[in-house]
């Protein structure tokens, strides 16, 4: 590897400034899109990293995360880890695969939106002060989630909107589809465990609605569309400069 792209979080420039001495002196030079570098850095927290792993996701590249957040689950670095950066230069590091789910919105026939998420895909109410319905489907079967909404989680979503809605961790490498209740109104609410082979589709019957990809705005939904929802067929890649195990850093960043 002999080139980066940097995508930072304002506010980060003491930091970034640091980072490209360093990668300077490794050796790597600085490419002026995504698609020209051999790794795209991210710089700043979880929803930063987010934003760079769908950048890189067209050009196959893979991500390398240095937290200048809070949490920071999908950092590989902290920053007073820099020093590892010249690994990047000697293949010193690993690369690891990311699931990614894949969500279209369909009026008819039609593709009306579309995209991949790393963490989840969340079908929740908006602007409604009520308790809303999403019907969800998979393989015929029906499970009505009554709430606020439901979760569409990865593995590597299962620390995000996931916990915080009482679902569980799984380890990123574990390939699954976790559906989980937001604020149920039902007894029936815990988290689904699913294959990684499941689909899913939800058919919206009224308003209040709106489907959110990630990290990105939430989009309104509209009666008599449907969101298909499955595994996608690409996979996020990140690199590991360190060899932490995942229950260690479990530990680190949830205390």
């Amino acid at each position: 590897m002999n080139s980066y792209y940097i995508y930072a979080k304002a506010g980060t420039d003491s930091l970034v400034s640091e980072l490209r001495g360093i990668l300077a002196q490794a050796g790597l030079t600085q490419a002026e899109a995504p698609g020209q570098a051999g790794v795209v850095i991210a710089v700043g927290g979880d929803g930063t990293i987010l934003n760079a792993a769908r950048l890189a996701l067209p050009f196959a590249v893979p991500v390398l995360g240095i937290n200048a957040g809070r949490l920071g689950f999908l950092a590989g670095l902290e920053r007073h880890e820099l020093a590892l950066l010249p690994r990047l230069a000697t293949g010193d590091y690993t690369l690891e695969r990311r699931m990614l789910l894949e969500a279209q919105v369909w009026q008819g026939e039609r593709v009306m939106l579309g995209g991949h998420c790393l963490n989840d895909a969340v079908i929740s109410r908006q602007g409604v002060s009520h308790a809303v319905e999403v019907p969800v489907s998979c393989g015929g079967n029906m499970i009505t989630c009554l709430g606020d909404g439901v979760i569409f989680a990865t593995p590597t979503g299962s620390t995000a909107y996931n916990y915080s809605a009482g679902g569980p961790v799984a380890e990123p490498g574990v390939e699954t589809i976790l559906l989980t209740p937001i604020c149920s109104h039902r007894r029936m609410a815990r988290t689904i465990v699913f294959s990684p082979e499941a689909r899913f589709s939800v058919d919206i019957a009224g308003e209040g609605l709106a489907l959110a990809l990630d990290a990105a705005p939430p989009a309104p939904l509209l009666p008599g569309q449907r969101v298909s929802i499955r595994r996608a067929d690409v996979y996020a890649q990140f690199i590991n400069l360190k060899t932490e195990h995942f229950l260690s850093i479990l530990n680190a960043k949830m205390g």
